[in-house]
């Protein structure tokens, strides 16, 4: 999209109110010498994107210049007969005034006053970009942050100590009629038991950190799978259940169904019970009914046999290394079934989705050194732009 759809709309409604006064600063004003300076800050907690308020300033007809040496965009004008100019710098979004026959006191005012119009003009084209912004992304022209590695880091944290619990020593305790149970005798608490126990919720934690660090790469590997706009909704993509996402990304036959399977299995049993409140899937272990001549009983009787009765039982040693290797094999062959997607998702890039770099990713498929050396030119772009080397 080239321009906002409401563009023309905003740019009317700024110059006819808040930036009324504000007009492109002729030829010789441009190649006049500024004179003493002052400036002023704009916080970021007054203006969180500055990129929206040289877009505000543009859209009001004034003319946008940069990037240069450690700015990203710098625009002049002239409000009242005085020269300013606001710049996004490396360390902040300024604005400047040209204070030629000026009094301090009326430096600070016209700086507070012209500040006040800018933020009050930002936040009007912050509206606009609102209004639009589901459009937007729907059509392609959107970027979603990469946070592999976040995820990632979570999920082995919690693998870490579900592997290597922290050692939990036996207690035995002796209990004295004076200590108000009324009774004597010993209390024995096993620390292997306890280690078992914190392993069991770690590996629960790290299973929900897997799955999110699965989900959020599956949304990032979307442009890599044929993403078509027409067809595929961003913003419904997201907010789908993970399956749907795995089928859409890489297939429903093959090893794509294998693995699926496999870790529905690891979920259903580990991860769904805990965050579904302790409730299994069938709820035969959690709710049990009254029969008649016998009691509670589990609704799920018939498939009792060779399982627990425990709903939330603790995960064993050999269980816990089970459920890791299949991960490690998923995340191997991950890297295989997407390997444009994997290589991305892993250099830690954010992910576009407009047409532009779905057309350049599709012409670099079969030529992954070629792909390689486009990551690592995209790599240099971003530092360079965080530094703002233009």
């Amino acid at each position: 999209m080239e321009e906002l759809p409401n563009a023309a709309a905003l740019g009317h409604r700024l110059r006819t109110t808040m930036l009324r006064d504000f007009e492109r600063p002729t030829g010789s004003d441009l190649v006049a010498s500024w004179g003493p300076l002052s400036r002023i800050t704009i916080g970021l907690d007054e203006c969180p994107i500055p990129a929206v308020m040289g877009l505000a300033l543009k859209l009001a007809g004034l003319e946008r210049f940069g990037p240069g040496e450690k700015v990203a965009w710098w625009v002049s004008f002239v409000r009242e007969g005085v020269r300013y100019e606001v710049a996004h710098q490396k360390f902040g979004l300024r604005l400047r005034i040209a204070g030629d026959g000026l009094s301090e006191s009326e430096i600070e005012t016209r700086l507070t006053q012209t500040k006040k119009k800018l933020i009050s003009a930002t936040k009007v084209v912050e509206k606009g970009i609102n209004a639009n912004t589901d459009r937007l992304v729907d059509s392609g022209d959107a970027t979603v942050v990469n946070q592999h590695r976040r995820l990632e880091q979570a999920y082995e944290y919690f693998r870490d100590r579900a592997l290597n619990p922290a050692v939990v020593e036996d207690e035995h305790l002796e209990i004295k009629p004076g200590d108000g149970f009324g009774i004597s005798g010993w209390s024995f608490t096993s620390g292997a038991a306890v280690m078992q126990l914190n392993s069991t919720h770690d590996v629960v934690a790290a299973i929900t950190a897997f799955l999110s660090r699965l989900e959020h790469d599956l949304v990032l590997s979307l442009p890599f799978a044929g993403f078509d706009p027409s067809e595929d909704r961003l913003i419904e993509f997201i907010g789908q259940r993970w399956g749907l996402k795995y089928e859409r990304v890489l297939g429903k036959t093959g090893q794509a169904k294998v693995y699926l399977d496999k870790l529905v299995n690891v979920m259903e049993r580990w991860r769904n019970t805990y965050t579904h409140g302790g409730f299994e899937k069938g709820n035969e272990t959690t709710v049990y009914a009254h029969v008649p001549d016998v009691g509670a009983l589990p609704i799920g009787v018939s498939s009792m046999r060779g399982r627990s009765f425990l709903s939330l039982p603790n995960a064993t040693n050999g269980t816990i290394r089970d459920v890791f290797a299949l991960f490690d094999e998923f995340d191997e062959w991950f890297a295989t079934a997407v390997p444009q997607a994997s290589t991305w998702i892993q250099s830690g890039l954010d992910v576009r989705f407009d047409v532009g770099f779905r057309d350049l990713v599709r012409s670099l498929a079969d030529d992954p050194d070629r792909f390689q050396r486009y990551v690592d030119y995209v790599d240099h772009q971003v530092d360079q732009a965080m530094n703002m080397d233009f």
